[in-house]
């Protein structure tokens, strides 16, 4: 096992460093930063340029996971639900993203 530098696994590796960014981000409590949002910006970019390497179904609830949580449209049990939803997503992408660097099989 080993890190082959390549462009595909350098911009994998950032994703999965601004994962662990949001995770922290998101652990502190503030809702109402936006940063997070320009995360999910650069998810759909990384997933619509490398097709195949993100389920969209994982991509689709994180995004929804995130509007929901910024915008707050929610309280209580469900406002606790749709954080554990977004870290499930955060969790897979650093999951995948480990996955396609090191040739990990499916």
């Amino acid at each position: 096992m080993y890190f082959k530098v390549t462009m595909f696994n350098v911009i994998t590796l950032i994703l999965i460093g601004l994962t662990v960014w949001v995770i922290v981000t998101r652990a502190r409590g503030k809702l109402e930063n936006n940063w997070p949002l320009v995360y999910y910006l650069l998810v759909l970019v990384y997933w619509k340029t490398f097709e195949g390497a993100l389920n969209f179904y994982w991509v689709y609830a994180g995004l929804a996971s995130a509007m929901f949580l910024r915008f707050e449209f929610m309280g209580g049990i469900v406002l606790s639900f749709v954080r554990v939803i977004e870290y499930f997503f955060l969790g897979y992408v650093i999951v995948r993203g480990l996955q396609l660097i090191f040739l990990w099989p499916w």
